[in-house]
């Protein structure tokens, strides 16, 4: 008899230290191959990386799990940490470059006149080209009214003039643009200083 009480009594403790393990297990939410919500006691591996919620025994969630990321988020992921990282070297060579907006608006004046400086200097090379080119045109014009061929260095000379004077045009117009750009660029840069500065 006292044998038969024994193991009742580690029967009852067992189902005791079971019973509660048993009451408290947790439960695992997540969702199918076909769409549909499963409480299950755990997770297949299959849809581990589909992400997943554990519940206590009272149906409370305890942990959500997310879902993996696909190689497009993963890839989206490189690409933001990239830009970021990008971001704050840019930011960093901009507050060593200008304490303050003043700074900034100094650097501009002084690369637009650069700029300036090289289209004022590109047109008094038009003009001087132009000189040549009348005189030029007035030794042809002397030769014609003489009856003589012109002279092919003339011709020559002529043509040169008239490549250069549209290679001067062209620049003079390419630097137009770059002051606009310039302008554009710089305001971006002044709108992040301020930005940086306040948040300094």
């Amino acid at each position: 008899m006292p044998a038969f009480k024994r193991i009742m009594d580690w029967t009852l403790l067992l189902l005791a230290v079971f019973g509660s393990g048993m009451a408290s297990a947790d439960l695992y939410r997540y969702i199918d191959d076909k769409g549909v919500t499963v409480l299950d006691s755990r997770v297949p591996p299959q849809f581990i990386s589909r992400g997943y919620e554990v519940l206590d025994s009272q149906g409370r969630v305890k942990l959500v799990v997310p879902a993996a990321p696909t190689a497009a988020e993963r890839e989206a992921n490189r690409a933001a940490l990239e830009a970021q990282k990008a971001q704050d070297t840019a930011d960093a060579n901009l507050l060593r470059l200008y304490s303050s907006t003043a700074d900034l608006e100094r650097a501009q004046s002084r690369q637009i006149q650069q700029i300036e400086n090289q289209i004022t200097a590109s047109k008094a090379s038009i003009e001087d080209l132009q000189s040549e080119r009348e005189e030029l045109q007035r030794r042809a014009a002397q030769a014609e009214r003489a009856g003589r061929a012109v002279d092919p260095d003339v011709l020559a000379e002529l043509a040169a003039v008239d490549s250069e004077t549209a290679r001067l045009q062209r620049l003079i117009g390419r630097k137009r643009q770059e002051i606009a750009e310039t302008y554009g660029d710089f305001e971006q840069q002044r709108e992040r200083l301020n930005f940086l500065l306040d948040d300094e």
